[in-house]
């Protein structure tokens, strides 16, 4: 009996094993189709709150890494969460993010560099016709009283339409003549060239910025007309870059420099007024002490593109366009947002409109090929 007891159960459990084994790889089947789907997908349910949308679209840029706090500011995240966008960014500086783009535009719904020749260059790499341009940033110069008193010694500090600004001319003539800050000032630590401090334009949106406003002053007050005016300005150019030696790769390092060391090393430092002027960041210019920030004669608007490269990089473009709120922080974080008056806000006295991305493009070529000779030409 007991015999045929055991033989039962053998026969019993040998039936079961190939259909336990089935089951087994049906559940591992399943799981792994499980992770698949939660890593793949791109839409997700999330608990909405009122008057918000439920579904989110993950929506991932690479932007100027001057925009980085504004966007990962709590507040930004959740009004985009409730217009259903997840958003995620990525920080670059706007010529590398360029580069990165053109190798492929896997994994980004937008790019949102820091002005309109940058953006011009991503779309027409990229065949895209279609920008928004929420707002906007003059370039300033960040300095310290003193630095400014010194300057104004040397007529680099002039006033125009009565306010203090720096004279891009007169920084030219002096890095021509080679004049030190230990020269212009005997109490000062700093023994390079007076020169504006920029990140670096093979890099950085920031420092083509300067290039764009130094080639004006250099061709009369306007900005060149085609790579034929390149000649006559590139030694000066060469010298303004060059005379610097190692340059930070974005705007935001620049700044962080300016505020822990500037005295020292950066006297005098190209930001974006945004920079300054916000009072969201952690990082923002102390209260009550010597930084000061003074418009250069002429300066320009960089205004912050964004390129979108899907359907929900659109969206998030529209939103950053049209939402009053976002155009609220967006002033809090130093920016002047389109269609936007903010009373203050001083007006710079002297702005020059930027040349075609291609003429920039063929300058910071031309500056690549003599930074690899190592020489400015006479």
């Amino acid at each position: 009996m007991s015999g045929h007891t055991a033989d039962g159960a053998r026969q019993r459990a040998a039936a079961r094993g190939p259909v336990l084994r089935l089951l087994a790889v049906a559940v591992a089947v399943l799981l792994i189709l499980v992770v698949v789907w939660q890593v793949a997908r791109r839409d997700e349910e999330v608990p909405a709150a009122t008057g918000c949308a439920g579904r989110q679209t993950n929506v991932i840029g690479i932007v100027g890494s001057e925009k980085e706090a504004f966007l990962r500011d709590a507040r930004v995240v959740e009004i985009f969460r409730c217009a259903g966008l997840n958003l995620r960014i990525d920080p670059d500086g706007s010529l590398d993010m360029v580069a990165r783009l053109s190798a492929g535009t896997a994994g980004y719904d937008f790019a949102f560099p820091s002005s309109t020749p940058a953006a011009e260059k991503i779309m027409e790499k990229l065949g895209v016709a279609e920008s928004f341009r929420p707002f906007s940033s003059v370039m300033g110069v960040a300095t310290f009283a003193p630095a400014v008193e010194v300057l104004r010694r040397e007529k680099a500090v002039e006033t125009v339409d009565g306010r203090d600004v720096v004279s891009i001319q007169r920084l030219i003539e002096m890095a021509r003549a080679g004049r030190t800050w230990k020269q212009i000032d005997q109490a000062s630590a700093n023994g390079g060239v007076v020169l504006l401090r920029t990140t670096d334009p093979a890099d950085s949106n920031s420092a083509v910025m300067f290039l764009l406003i130094a080639s004006a002053v250099l061709n009369g007050g306007k900005p060149l007309a085609g790579v034929d005016d390149l000649p006559r300005v590139m030694p000066d150019l060469c010298r303004l870059v060059s005379y610097q030696g190692q340059k930070p790769d974005t705007s935001g390092v620049l700044f962080e420099e300016y505020l822990t060391d500037g005295v020292r090393r950066t006297p005098m430092a190209l930001v974006y007024e945004s920079q300054f002027l916000d009072r969201a960041s952690r990082h923002r210019v102390p209260d009550g002490g010597d930084h000061r920030m003074l418009f250069p004669n002429p300066t320009v608007h960089a205004w912050h593109t964004l390129v979108p490269l899907t359907g929900p990089g659109g969206a998030a473009g529209r939103l950053l366009r049209d939402d009053a709120t976002l155009k609220d922080i967006a002033a809090e974080y130093g920016f002047r947002p389109q269609g936007r008056a903010l009373d203050d806000r001083p007006t710079p006295p002297v702005v020059v409109e930027p040349p075609d991305h291609q003429v920039l493009e063929a300058m910071l070529g031309r500056l690549e090929s003599l930074r690899k000779t190592g020489t400015c030409p006479p």
